[in-house]
């Protein structure tokens, strides 16, 4: 069983990718980036010293807090590309610097259309409304994006079921599950 990976819409602190980044950068073709990125990689926010930054701010270029990730490599998820960052606050400049932005590996084509609602964005490319996918298709991989929508991630329950079990205060956060049809 699968489970989108979403962003929790109440720890949105309007976090921003680096500028100057290379023109062909790209978090969600599934790909091995080769392209030099800054080591640390500097995201900023308008979050301050009171807030609380995310453990996962997903989208194109998701950047995961080192708790957040190693819940994920304990579930056994190993097809990460991770790039040193930090996030930095356009209000007061406080630095928080246990992040990491991360390239997921591979891509899996798996929807199924005739149980899916959806709106052609572009010839191969889809925003989901309803999303159902083959469960068949996707050899139980851990942690995937869609094909037909690169910028989706895809979560096996068993990696859910251990973060929750090993965060059962609910302290991460930034991260939710939207239910998909299977």
């Amino acid at each position: 069983m699968y489970f989108e990976l979403t962003i929790d819409i109440l720890s949105d602190f309007g976090i921003t990718r680096p500028q100057n980044l290379p023109t062909f950068l790209s978090f969600i073709s599934g790909s091995v980036i080769t392209e030099n990125v800054d080591n640390p990689m500097v995201f900023s926010t308008n979050a301050s010293s009171v807030d609380e930054v995310p453990d996962f701010w997903g989208g194109g270029m998701p950047i995961m807090s080192q708790s957040f990730l190693t819940l994920l490599e304990q579930a056994g998820v190993n097809n990460l590309q991770k790039f040193p960052a930090v996030i930095k606050s356009n209000i007061n400049g406080e630095v928080w610097d246990d992040y990491f932005a991360v390239n997921i590996l591979g891509m899996i084509q798996c929807v199924d259309f005739t149980k899916s609602t959806y709106t052609e964005i572009f010839p191969g490319s889809f925003d989901f409304d309803e999303l159902a996918i083959d469960t068949s298709l996707t050899k139980d991989t851990l942690l995937f994006r869609l094909q037909e929508s690169p910028s989706t991630i895809m979560m096996h329950k068993s990696v859910g079921k251990h973060i929750m079990q090993s965060d059962p205060d609910g302290i991460l956060s930034g991260w939710d599950v939207k239910e998909i049809i299977q």
